[in-house]
């Protein structure tokens, strides 16, 4: 992690920029009729199927308001640049970002690792870190007066839904399949606060290499284990294929996730093979076929948003264009004379937010910078994530 550190430090450090403006008395990114919002994501790698649809649900947001008229008379300009998910690609991306495009805030940033070497740099040229395109734990602890998390986080997930199962089934032995990686300990971490705070046995815990493909093995040992129920920290198709594999050895013990396996295409998988399959997630996707039939508004934004982009929108279409309208909000409250301070003010004010498709409601605070205030539990039922459980506590 130092040498990550060093990488990021001697990139900006030969980029000069580091004030907030050529005109000490302007804002960064915000003239006298536009707002510069920048954000880097993965727009061609391998983590494209989330950085594309989250960036355009963003976009969507930020036109609307511009069609209305802007935000108290400035329009925003959106500026998404490609990290391909790759750490000094990401660099360069948020270089750009500060020194030449200058902009104001940074939203819906993606990756865990980018975020978190580059949210220094970007802390002192008083650019706030808002709603990454992750729910580690970092993105909102320790608590920063610039760090804002659109996400319940990964070990929370882990955590509340662990702990709902277990009140209402009396599990005792349960298991654990994390990816090897930053991401998987912190499910671990989540795992392992849950079997102390709930007094369970802990049967079995297994990691895995990304790459990974052969899950005959290990469901062995979970199923010789006495393990009553699996808990994932997992990618997409990791929890593709150990799931397959579990129904496939015949062990039909529950398996639960996060919201990493709360997409369509792990609901859709192997022609019914993910039936069963729990996620706790802290956001909501609608069913946009039964929506359109209906000619809903959400049925309705569905088809704006094909009109947009040429296709469907996805999860992270959804994800995005929350995180946009919570941004919109702020600027909006925080006035024409706006500042830094004033937007993340206006942040810490909303209270029991109700996004438009019916996700848990979010709040912030001074001192509650994570803005999930209750997770939903979600099943796979016939290849579609149905609602197994609103409102749970983490």
């Amino acid at each position: 992690m130092r040498s990550l550190f060093a990488i990021v430090a001697m990139t900006f450090a030969g980029c000069g920029g580091g004030q907030d403006s050529a005109d000490d008395n302007s804002v960064r990114g915000v003239t006298d009729d536009t707002i510069v919002i920048g954000s880097h994501t993965d727009l061609s790698g391998g983590l494209a199927i989330w950085g594309v649809p989250a960036a355009n649900g963003q976009r969507m947001r930020f036109e609307e308001a511009n069609a209305a008229g802007g935000i108290h008379g400035r329009k925003i300009r959106f500026i998404v640049e490609d990290s391909q998910y790759q750490m000094p690609v990401a660099v360069k991306a948020t270089n750009k970002l500060l020194n030449v495009d200058d902009i104001f805030l940074m939203v819906g940033s993606m990756g865990t690792p980018m975020n978190i070497a580059l949210m220094p740099r970007m802390f002192e040229a008083n650019v706030p870190s808002l709603f990454p395109l992750t729910a580690a734990v970092q993105m909102h602890e320790p608590l920063h007066p610039m760090k804002f998390n659109y996400f319940v986080s990964y070990r929370d997930q882990i955590r509340g839904g662990m702990a709902y199962m277990i009140a209402r089934h009396g599990f005792k032995k349960v298991c654990l399949q994390a990816v090897s990686s930053d991401y998987g300990h912190e499910n671990e971490v989540g795992f392992d606060a849950a079997v102390e705070e709930l007094g369970l046995d802990v049967a079995y815990k297994g990691r895995h290499k990304s790459t990974e493909t052969d899950f005959i093995g290990t469901i062995t040992a979970i199923k010789n284990s006495g393990c009553e129920m699996l808990v994932l920290g997992p990618l997409v198709k990791d929890t593709i294929l150990i799931y397959s594999a579990a129904r496939d050895a015949g062990w039909d013990a529950p398996v639960i996730s996060n919201m990493v396996s709360y997409v369509p295409e792990v609901a859709r998988a192997g022609d019914g093979a993910l039936e069963g399959l729990y996620a706790a997630a802290s956001f909501f996707v609608p069913d946009f076929e039964v929506e359109v039939a209906a000619e809903s508004s959400i049925g309705q934004w569905h088809n704006d948003y094909v009109a947009m982009f040429g296709e469907a929108p996805a999860a992270q279409s959804v994800i995005g264009y929350v995180e946009a309208d919570l941004v919109v909000r702020a600027l909006e409250g925080a006035g024409r004379d706006l500042t830094v301070e004033k937007v993340l003010a206006e942040i810490e004010k909303i209270d029991r937010y109700e996004d438009r498709f019916g996700g848990p409601s979010l709040s912030f605070s001074a001192t509650k910078h994570q803005g999930g205030d209750y997770l939903n539990l979600y099943q796979v039922v016939d290849g579609k994530w149905e609602t197994a459980a609103t409102n749970i506590a983490f």
